[in-house]
């Protein structure tokens, strides 16, 4: 592939946005903990297509991993793919190196802009950053290998390596902050490239194991934690388990420091929030605090979702506060016959 094809592809899957929704339709089924990956994936993916009709999908089409020859499908009931569920073992603990404040701080921004690691949630991106590892490679060294079994990740902090394909020679130079060896923490896929050290550099390594332990087997603790909170919601009690399981599958974790707003009175509604952690006061103008402090599982921001009104109050972390936020378009989906139900919110 010459340069002008190769600068014709990324054009592509820039305009498209391929590279951020390919990598949201992943960490969606994992945050499912779906016995059927591809299928959810599928699904995520469809609702971006241009003709979105039922009659032109075949539902028996059979997914082929990438690599794998097509084959012809036998007759009669289709096969299901399915990814075994990734247990967490209770005697395993997330590995945690010492890192200085500067660090730190490269590690979260890196990750906050990854195209991988920024749809995770703030404290799944807090734990990783502790499980990396620095390491140091001398120039000359060959930091991964293509074809070679794929175990680390790595987020390169500073020097340069050259990544060569061996079908196309070199094709980016990468420094501080590019990160490879993303195909090793999903799945057991040989290297796709070389990666090459060009001068001494000092990199950050993150282990499959510690990957896949602290993204899926928290994200699943996470989904059950969701799912519990969600039960304990009045507005959001009489949901079907289905329903429920894709309301949770639809909640956005999100951090706020102490004193800062999460939303102010009278502007537009387009959140609903659950608590996860911390606790937030809500207040009127010329009132105060018109109620008793909110904490771990309470709720809030319903009432403009379910209405045309603006933000009745101001509400404001208290102290450090997690929240899981699902927007107004899944919200009015999944609980639009409970609207119709309730005339105080009409």
């Amino acid at each position: 592939m010459g340069e002008q094809q190769l600068q014709a592809v990324k054009e592509y899957i820039a305009k498209h946005n391929l590279e951020d929704e390919l990598s949201n339709a992943v960490n969606h089924a994992i945050k499912l903990d779906s016995d059927d990956p591809y299928r959810v994936i599928s699904d995520y993916l469809r609702k971006f297509a241009k003709d979105a009709d039922d009659d032109d999908y075949d539902d028996d089409d059979d997914v082929i991993p990438e690599g794998e020859e097509p084959v012809r499908r036998p007759q009669g009931r289709r096969q299901q793919v399915a990814a075994a569920k990734f247990e967490v073992p209770e005697n395993w603990t997330p590995p945690v190196y010492e890192k200085d404040a500067a660090a730190q701080v490269f590690l979260k921004e890196s990750m906050a802009s990854n195209k991988l690691m920024k749809s995770l949630a703030p404290s799944d991106r807090e734990q990783l950053m502790h499980a990396f590892k620095r390491v140091e490679f001398a120039a000359g060294d060959k930091i991964i290998v293509q074809g070679d079994k794929g175990d680390l990740f790595y987020l390169l902090d500073s020097g340069k390596c050259d990544i060569t394909v061996a079908s196309m020679g070199s094709v980016m130079k990468a420094t501080r902050g590019v990160a490879f060896g993303e195909l090793a923490l999903l799945h057991n896929a040989p290297r796709a490239a070389t990666v090459t050290a060009e001068e001494p550099v000092v990199a950050w390594s993150l282990d499959e194991v510690s990957f896949k332990m602290i993204l899926m087997g928290k994200s699943q603790q996470d989904h059950a934690t969701y799912i519990g909170f969600i039960g304990q919601v009045p507005l959001l009690k009489n949901l079907s388990p289905e329903a429920a399981q894709e309301l949770a599958g639809c909640l956005k974790e999100q951090e706020f420091p102490a004193d800062v707003n999460i939303i102010c009175e009278g502007d537009a509604g387009n959140n609903f929030y659950i608590i996860r952690d911390g606790e937030v006061k809500c207040t009127k103008v010329g009132q105060g605090e018109v109620s008793r402090r909110l904490v771990a599982g309470d709720f809030f921001g319903e009432l403009a979702l379910l209405s045309s009104d603006k933000r009745a109050a101001t509400v404001t972390a208290v102290k450090p506060t997690t929240v899981l936020s699902v927007g107004r378009e899944e919200f009015t989906r999944l609980l639009g016959p409970l609207k119709d139900m309730m005339p105080d919110y009409s």
